[in-house]
C-alpha cells in the first residue's frame, strides 16, 4: 500500500478530533467555579455541586435556554461533521484511493465541523462572559477539548486541501 504520509496525519488528526470533541461534549466541566466552601462544575448537559464535607451531586439541566440548545446542536452537528470527516479520509486513504469525491467529501465535512464546533464555543464564550458579571466562573478542560477539536479538524482539513492540490 502506497499512502501518503500528509493523508495519513489527516486521518489521524480528524480522529483526534473526533476524541476530543466527545470529551468535550460529555464532560460537565465546561465552567467551574472555586467558591470558598464549595466548587460548582457545569458543562452542556450537567451542574455539578461539590460541597466541603457532603458528597458531590450532579443534576441534569432540564429546562436548557434556547442559546444553550444552539449550542448543543452546534457541538454534536460539529461532532457528526467530524466523525463523518475522519470515516471518509479513512476510506479515501485506504479503500477508495483512486476516488477523489471522497476526499472533497472529507474536506467539507472537516471544515463543516470545526465551524459548527467554533460556533458552539463562541456563542457560550459569550454568554458566560454576559452571566458571569463577578468573575466568578472560569472556563475548564471540556471548553478545551472543544477547542482543540475544532483546532485538529481545521489541521487534518488543511492536510486533507495539501493533498488533494498535490495529486
Amino acid at each position: 500500500m502506497d499512502a501518503s504520509k500528509i493523508l495519513l496525519l489527516a486521518v489521524v488528526l480528524t480522529a483526534c478530533a473526533v476524541v476530543f470533541q466527545v470529551i468535550g461534549l460529555a464532560s460537565p466541566y465546561w465552567i467551574f467555579a472555586d467558591l470558598p466552601s464549595s466548587k460548582i462544575y457545569s458543562g452542556l448537559w450537567k451542574t455539578c455541586l461539590d460541597v466541603e464535607g457532603v458528597d458531590s451531586a450532579c443534576t441534569d439541566l432540564k429546562n436548557a435556554t434556547d442559546w444553550l440548545e444552539a449550542v448543543r446542536a452546534m457541538s454534536i452537528l460539529g461532532f457528526l461533521a467530524l466523525l463523518v470527516s475522519a470515516v471518509a479520509t479513512a476510506l479515501k486513504l485506504f479503500i477508495m484511493n483512486e476516488q477523489k469525491p471522497i476526499l472533497i467529501v472529507a474536506i467539507v465535512t472537516a471544515f463543516a465541523g470545526a465551524a459548527f464546533i467554533l460556533i458552539s464555543i463562541a456563542v457560550y464564550a459569550a454568554k458566560m462572559s454576559e452571566l458571569n458579571t463577578g468573575d466568578i466562573y472560569k472556563f475548564h478542560f471540556a471548553f478545551a477539548f472543544c477547542i482543540l477539536g475544532m483546532l485538529a479538524g481545521l489541521g487534518g482539513g488543511v492536510l486533507m486541501l495539501i493533498e488533494m492540490m498535490k495529486g
